[in-house]
């Protein structure tokens, strides 16, 4: 019997192999953009309490600003911002002040985008309190990737000037509030089911979140010239 030797398959040239590569790269690179999240293995990450103040920090000045140049100092001109309705539910209309591109290399690309929603002025108290759930959302790669921190910010006026009472970040509030997130959405913060109340509460305001029975607090400063308990 005679033996026969089958010739091997030539191999593509180089060129078309790298050709065929980059192809696959950008329809992998297309897939991705539409998608509205990716699904993260590991936990989303948070932001340290220093770098969320800081974070918050330009959105109050950003929010300050605002009412300087819009209404000469005046709260109540943040009535006139443009208001968020929700899709398809029957929620009334929203006022929020944003900030984005905070430290972002490129607008849009990275960085952070921060919006703050008004919750109503403060119970009980004068000089146009106004009382904020802030967010913070990470953008990397073009697209928001993570919400990173919620608090809550109290703006007074006092003496024509504007005094904030910053609260702290709960991770555990932050936790339950992102585990009801709807992953085939595209991220924003307020998403349209949210239903922040304002309610008083020992530490002096609260905002509670019913859906995902999540809870941030805010201590309150004394009035000025307040008598000291005895």
């Amino acid at each position: 019997m005679t033996s026969q030797t089958l010739p091997l398959p030539r191999r593509a040239p180089r060129i078309w192999r790298v050709v065929g590569a980059l192809v696959l790269l950008v329809l992998l690179q297309a897939c991705a953009t539409r998608a509205p999240r990716p699904a993260l293995a590991a936990p989303e990450p948070a932001l340290d309490e220093a770098r969320a103040r800081q974070i918050v920090a330009v959105w109050q000045q950003q929010l300050a600003d605002y009412i300087d140049l819009a209404d000469g100092g005046d709260p109540s001109v943040l009535a006139q911002l443009p208001s968020l309705r929700a899709t398809g539910t029957l929620r009334p209309a929203r006022i929020v002040f944003g900030a984005l591109d905070v430290d972002a290399g490129v607008a849009e690309r990275d960085g952070f985008d921060v919006q703050g929603l008004l919750l109503a002025p403060r119970p009980n108290a004068a000089a146009d309190p106004y009382v904020f759930v802030v967010g913070i959302v990470q953008r990397a790669g073009y697209r928001p990737v993570a919400l990173v921190d919620i608090r809550l910010v109290a703006m007074d006026t006092r003496g024509g000037r504007l005094e904030w009472t910053v609260g702290d970040g709960d991770p555990s509030a932050l936790m339950r509030y992102r585990a009801l997130l709807d992953p085939t959405v595209p991220l924003r913060f307020p998403a349209d089911k949210d239903r922040f109340e304002l309610v008083a509460c020992a530490p002096g305001l609260c905002a509670d979140e019913p859906l995902s029975a999540a809870r941030w607090s805010l201590a309150m400063p004394a009035p000025a010239g307040a008598a000291a308990s005895p």
